[in-house]
């Protein structure tokens, strides 16, 4: 992705750069190829049927450069600001560096967010406030819906509010999708989502959303993956770890988990089994109150500072997290003052509650 309007390339390459909504990207294209040909080559997915024009689905608008289209027979050349000229991208050929404009793009490794209703599998109550939910897909929809391990969903209740989860499970472990609903006495949606799944066969999702995710085929071998979690955050990075596991990454995984008291804990003896049956995975887990909560022998103490105690070297090293704004600056400050590079940490928390 990219912003602005600076163009930057070799001058050999025939460079196409697209608007899509409020997302801006470029690519190269080969001297010949249709922009269709260059989108998908690089990994881009747009509406479009026929491949050669005649179904008009793959339109797009030129801004600016010139385009010879096969059919409709077209040959367009604009300067910026001109009126845009509608194109079809199978069979529109670039004759140079060209600006268009395309509704629903889908960059490389993102997937089209959709509405479903699930029929509602399973409610298990694992602690005194947290449930895990077990929806299944559409039979339809099941091969259609896809995901990333990181990525959280939509519940929509029937009066319209809704609230996101994280998806809990892998997205290579089947249809059925997990999550780990915590429900707060004094939290009005919470206690709604949880009576309604009680109570109701299905529920409205919408999915995938969210730009904290993790794809194993892009881990370099000398990577090391610290997976931070605090409370419900756990169901995130489950999916992240379940989802390495999967795809038997042999990178060090090194997993904390964070509570308030040992009662805030659920299906923690996961970990415990992720990190006996494989040897490039640890697990921490830390309780930071207590004496407020039930007798508890183990780590105790703040994530940022068991992390900090536990490494003087941040390089080569990619963090996920997932927890309050507080915890995730906390963490992000006390290692970069160490030495990490901010850029390698990844929460949702950056898209929801950025600084100013």
């Amino acid at each position: 992705m990219i912003s602005g309007k600076s163009w930057v390339f070799s001058e050999t390459d025939i460079l196409i750069q697209i608007i899509g909504g409020e997302r801006q990207y470029q690519l190269e294209a080969e001297t010949g190829e249709s922009i269709l040909l260059a989108l998908e080559r690089a990994g881009y997915k747009m509406r479009r049927s026929c491949l050669n024009g005649v179904c008009q689905i793959c339109k797009a608008e030129l801004l600016a450069g010139r385009i010879i289209q096969r059919y409709p027979e077209l040959d367009v050349s604009l300067r910026d600001g001109q009126q845009p000229a509608k194109i079809y991208a199978c069979t529109a050929i670039p004759q140079g560096d060209i600006r268009v404009k395309i509704d629903g793009l889908l960059g490389p490794g993102e997937f089209r967010v959709k509405k479903l209703v699930c029929d509602i599998a399973s409610v298990e109550q694992l602690s005194h406030e947290v449930f895990r939910v077990r929806l299944h897909l559409p039979v339809t929809a099941s091969q259609a819906v896809e995901f990333h391990a990181g990525q959280y969903l939509e519940l929509i209740l029937p009066d319209g509010r809704r609230a996101p989860f994280s998806i809990g499970s892998a997205p290579d472990h089947g249809s059925d999708l997990e999550l780990h609903i915590r429900r707060m006495p004094d939290g009005e949606l919470s206690i709604a989502m949880i009576d309604h799944i009680q109570n109701n066969p299905s529920i409205e999702i919408e999915l995938p959303k969210g730009d904290c995710y993790l794809n194993a085929a892009s881990l370099k071998p000398e990577t090391r993956i610290v997976l931070v979690a605090a409370s419900t955050g756990f169901s995130q990075i489950k999916s992240i770890a379940e989802h390495l596991l999967a795809n038997q990454v042999s990178n060090p995984i090194h997993i904390y988990w964070g509570v308030r008291v040992a009662e805030d804990l659920y299906l923690d003896k996961l970990p415990e089994q992720w990190a006996t049956e494989h040897a490039n995975v640890s697990y921490e887990l830390v309780v930071s109150e207590p004496e407020n909560g039930q007798a508890w022998n183990g780590r105790t103490g703040l994530i940022p500072d068991a992390i900090l105690a536990d490494y003087d070297d941040f390089s080569d090293m990619v963090m996920y997290t997932s927890g309050s704004p507080g915890m995730v600056y906390a963490l992000l400050d006390a290692c970069e003052a160490k030495g990490f590079n901010g850029d390698y940490m990844h929460a949702d928390v950056f898209a929801y509650a950025p600084r100013t």
